[in-house]
């Protein structure tokens, strides 16, 4: 059996047919089941992110967490790492375009280069996949990188599309 999302004919899903499913339009080939956001057996974040983000998220199928580098200095632009390892027989859904977009009201003092980041900016494989977010902090002190990770896990029966906020808090030296 294929690791791909599947519909009973066994056939590859489309990313826009589970996306069209999960609006309520009716489409052959993907089932409310399998366009479904993790609501089973594991009760993971909702399709829209919760309010305030958290700096690790662990879920029954996944990992996924966003962490401070290295040192950061005022007024050079620095790293955050966001990881998402899936668990089990779940995998990264290697169709889907998955997105960092860092949160609209930044800190005070911080901006960043790049506020939308795709898998392209990153190295995903099956299990793993990492982003590192570029951010500038203009003033020494304890500030806050955010923003909202949009990505999908599989597993040969299922296909979880989520957004989860995440933040982290780095010292700037």
């Amino acid at each position: 059996m294929s690791t791909h999302p599947s519909t009973r004919t066994g056939k590859p899903l489309s990313a826009a047919m589970c996306l069209i499913a999960l609006s309520g339009l009716p489409v052959l080939g993907c089932s409310q089941s399998e366009a479904a956001t993790s609501r089973g057996a594991t009760e993971a974040a909702p399709a829209a992110p919760p309010q305030g983000g958290k700096s690790k998220v662990e879920d029954a199928v996944y990992t996924l967490e966003m962490k401070p580098t290295g040192t950061y200095k005022a007024g050079q632009e620095g790293l955050v790492e966001v990881s998402l390892l899936s668990k089990g027989d779940y995998h990264i859904n290697d169709k889907y375009p998955i997105k960092f977009k860092v949160t609209e009201a930044a800190a005070e003092g911080v901006s960043y280069p790049k506020p939308l980041l795709k898998r392209e900016d990153g190295a995903f494989e099956e299990t793993k996949g990492l982003l590192k977010v570029p951010f500038v902090a203009v003033k020494k002190g304890k500030t806050k990188v955010a923003g909202v990770l949009s990505f999908s896990i599989c597993s040969a029966a299922n296909c979880l599309m989520q957004k989860q906020e995440l933040e982290a808090v780095v010292d700037v030296q």
